[in-house]
């Protein structure tokens, strides 16, 4: 069991627990230092952070960006903050958020298409405060009896290009590592894995200023996570690890259980530390501990 986990969701996006309770369950599973990377969301932290001070566990703001590839993939990109407070930042996760709305109204003509049909209140009302998601679309399909499971949604309907897939609005990924740099956080690139030019992906990335790589993702075996460090050294990013938690899904992985080793977890909350000190500085503030700082600190052992 790790005692760090940089990539959790809540139901302030796509997840089944609230921030709070999300909380919880990584006090429960031995995880003392978090991150909450919701889906084009902040709304989470606050309260998520609030129930870290009472577990002893250091709750670090984060977020979640989908970006398109020129090759028709996506790269998706987590970025962590000291301070969420930025303008720009969350103009262009309002857009985001309004855009997953417009897409989920596709989703379901599609499935109608397809003679599946999903109320689009029942999606809101299982999304309840968050932007709507694929998974809340998927829910509701296994609440309908069309699938057994929100895996089966995914794997038959709306995966990415899926039969229901529909698209929208994204930034290109050398444009979201600008705006969590400009909005004084730390990007780094989501699972990997999931890529089919990791190579290149990367390359690009870290000319726009990408500055860390999901070395340890939850399914990494030996031979994933020997490739991808040795692809964060190359380009000298630091190495994540989450994850990914939602509880949607059966096969997925509790908050912890992913192979990121306690030194390789504390090296990177000292770098978050350490770029967030650099970006006050460089501001002409002086630097000094922020609400992520401030939540116990000790919570890195």
């Amino acid at each position: 069991m790790a005692i760090a986990d940089f990539h959790l969701h809540s139901t302030a996006s796509d997840g089944t627990s609230s921030p709070a309770e999300l909380v919880a369950l990584v006090a429960k599973q031995g995880v003392r230092t978090m991150a909450l990377t919701d889906h084009d969301t902040t709304a989470g932290v606050e309260e998520a952070v609030a129930a870290g001070r009472g577990l002893d566990v250091r709750v670090i703001p984060g977020i979640e960006i989908s970006t398109d590839l020129d090759d028709g993939g996506e790269a998706h990109l987590l970025g962590y903050f000291a301070s969420t407070e930025s303008a720009a930042l969350q103009s262009q996760l309002e857009r985001y958020r309004e855009g997953r709305q417009t897409r989920g109204l596709q989703i379901l003509r599609n499935l109608e298409r397809l003679g599946v049909s999903v109320e689009w209140e029942r999606v809101l009302a299982i999304a309840g405060e968050a932007a709507v998601g694929r998974p809340h679309v998927a829910r509701a399909m296994v609440e309908r009896g069309y699938v057994t499971s929100v895996g089966e949604a995914f794997d038959a309907y709306l995966r990415t290009g899926g039969p229901a897939d529909a698209p929208r609005e994204k930034l290109p990924p050398a444009d979201a590592v600008q705006l969590i740099r400009e909005a004084g956080g730390v990007p780094v690139l989501a699972h990997p894995e999931y890529l089919a030019d990791v190579d290149t992906t990367v390359e690009l990335l870290h000319d726009a200023g990408l500055q860390g790589i999901e070395v340890y993702y939850k399914n990494h075996g030996t031979e994933a996570i020997a490739r991808f460090a040795t692809l964060a050294r190359r380009h000298r990013l630091i190495a994540a690890g989450g994850s990914d938690y939602h509880g949607t899904k059966d096969d997925e992985h509790l908050p912890g259980e992913l192979p990121l080793p306690a030194p390789a977890a504390r090296a990177f909350v000292e770098f978050l530390d350490q770029a967030w000190a650099a970006k006050e500085s460089a501001s002409g503030k002086q630097p000094q501990l922020t609400q992520a700082h401030q939540t116990n600190r000790g919570a890195r052992r």
